[in-house]
C-alpha cells in the first residue's frame, strides 16, 4: 500500500508542477501581448500625430523672447516682426502664427 501511496503523492505533485508551469506560460503570454500591443500603439501614434501644443504656453514662452529681445535694444524690431503678422501687441497674434513668431524672433539680434 506505502507504493502505491507514494506513486499518487508523486502524480499530484508532478500534476502541480505541470499546473504551475502552465499558469507562468499564460502570463507570459500575456505580458508579450500587451508588450507588443504598446509598441504597435506608440508606433501608430509617433506617425499619426504631432505632439499637442499648449497656445498658452506658447503665448508665455513668445512673451518672454520678446522681451528679452526689448531688453536687448530690439524694440523696433520686435514691433515691426509684431507688424509683419498684423499685430500691434502679442495678444492681437493669431495661436496658430505662434511657432513662426517665435523663430522670427530668435533671429532678431543675429
Amino acid at each position: 500500500m506505502s507504493t502505491m501511496n507514494d506513486l499518487d503523492l508523486q502524480l499530484k505533485e508532478r500534476e502541480e508542477f505541470y499546473h504551475r508551469m502552465a499558469e507562468e506560460a499564460v502570463e507570459g503570454l500575456k505580458t508579450i501581448q500587451a508588450v507588443r500591443q504598446q509598441l504597435s500603439g506608440n508606433n501608430n501614434e509617433a506617425v499619426d500625430e504631432k505632439p499637442k501644443r499648449d497656445p498658452i504656453q506658447d503665448k508665455v514662452t513668445i512673451r518672454q523672447l520678446l522681451a528679452k529681445k526689448c531688453q536687448e535694444g530690439y524694440t523696433v524690431q520686435v514691433k515691426d516682426l509684431l507688424r509683419k503678422f498684423g499685430a500691434e501687441k502679442l495678444s492681437d497674434i493669431n495661436p496658430k502664427d505662434y511657432e513662426e513668431l517665435y523663430y522670427s524672433a530668435e533671429g532678431i539680434g543675429q
